[in-house]
């Protein structure tokens, strides 16, 4: 992603001799002590960190079933369409069990997507004004 220029580069620094991404790994073990300091309980944080994975492989399911339409010339697999919807709709049910369990672990993850949302907004403002610097900026060269 640092090689992409989704995030800035620095995350993308490789240790020369153990070949960690040493920043990252940094910078992501700092959110973690953050979200512990600041939710204080570290079995809310898993139960959030449960109930977000459910999130993500309910939306793999969905899409399973919406790239099945579309049409390849190569021989791929398939899995018959009960699996994917099988699968979201035991994913939904253990994030509606979990939410009714316990309340704030939605609150939690809500607020940390909510956050995630935000990131990628600036992410997507920046990367257009970036853009919209170099066209400027080939535009002068060209002249």
């Amino acid at each position: 992603m640092a090689r992409q220029g989704i995030i800035p580069r620095v995350f993308g620094w490789v240790h020369p001799k153990r070949r960690t991404p040493l920043v990252a790994i940094v910078f992501t073990s700092g959110i973690a002590f953050v979200l512990i300091a600041c939710i204080g309980d570290l079995t809310h944080l898993a139960a959030t960190t449960v109930s977000l994975l459910l999130l993500a492989f309910t939306l793999v399911n969905i899409s399973v079933l919406v790239l099945r339409k579309d049409k390849v010339k190569h021989k791929h697999f398939q899995v018959p369409s009960w699996l994917p919807i099988f699968g979201t709709v035991t994913c939904v049910g253990l994030v509606i069990f979990k939410a009714t369990e316990d309340p704030k672990v939605m609150l939690i993850a809500a607020g940390l997507l909510a956050v995630g949302v935000l990131f990628w907004f600036i992410n997507r403002w920046y990367h257009g004004r970036i853009r919209q610097f170099d066209t400027k900026q080939l535009e002068t060269f060209s002249a």
